[in-house]
């Protein structure tokens, strides 16, 4: 249930983004843009190394964070606030308004189930995961295993990443247009 609100309202936030953002000035636009770009760095990293369904991932991002997608996509979202928002308070305040209800409420309960079938599929791996890496913020020191897994192209791939990186581009396109156009 609450993945179909997480896609749906992750396309409305898009939405508010299109018609919401402005840029208030370009320094804010690109630190944001930056910011955006290092989220969608960690989470290709991290569909390098995931296997859903066949094995835990315990190496790349995964070995510093247990959600190293959602923390991705937080920094994404956090970055294209950043660069959209400013002195257009009604639309600022609902682009972080959105940004707060999808990571801070959506997101949460997505990973809580997430969670359970994770620890249904892995059993004891999961929980000894769990016990070394938290869910966001990442570990002063990763966790290195003696075979550490490498990052795979063919996995990035079959994950779509790529469609992250699609939207990474159209964010950029927008506020590159709002900010040249004055829209």
């Amino acid at each position: 249930m609450i993945s179909r609100w997480r896609v749906f309202l992750g396309y409305m936030a898009g939405l508010v983004f299109l018609l919401g953002s402005h840029v208030a000035s370009w320094p804010r636009a690109a630190a944001g843009i930056l910011v955006a770009l290092a989220g969608l760095w960690v989470r290709g990293w991290a569909a390098g190394y995931l296997e859903k369904g066949k094995r835990l991932a315990q190496d790349g991002p995964y070995a510093w964070v247990r959600h190293p997608l959602y923390a991705g996509s937080i920094l994404m979202a956090f970055g294209f606030c950043l660069a959209g928002t400013g002195v257009r308070i009604g639309a600022s305040a609902a682009l972080w308004a959105m940004f707060f209800f999808l990571f801070g409420w959506i997101y949460p309960r997505r990973i809580k189930e997430e969670e359970k079938t994770l620890e249904g599929y892995f059993g004891d791996a999961w929980r000894s995961f769990t016990g070394r890496n938290r869910r966001f913020l990442p570990s002063l020191r990763p966790f290195r295993r003696e075979n550490p897994d490498q990052f795979s192209w063919a996995r990035y791939r079959k994950n779509r990443e790529y469609n992250a990186s699609l939207g990474w581009a159209a964010g950029v396109a927008v506020i590159l247009v709002k900010g040249l156009v004055g829209w």
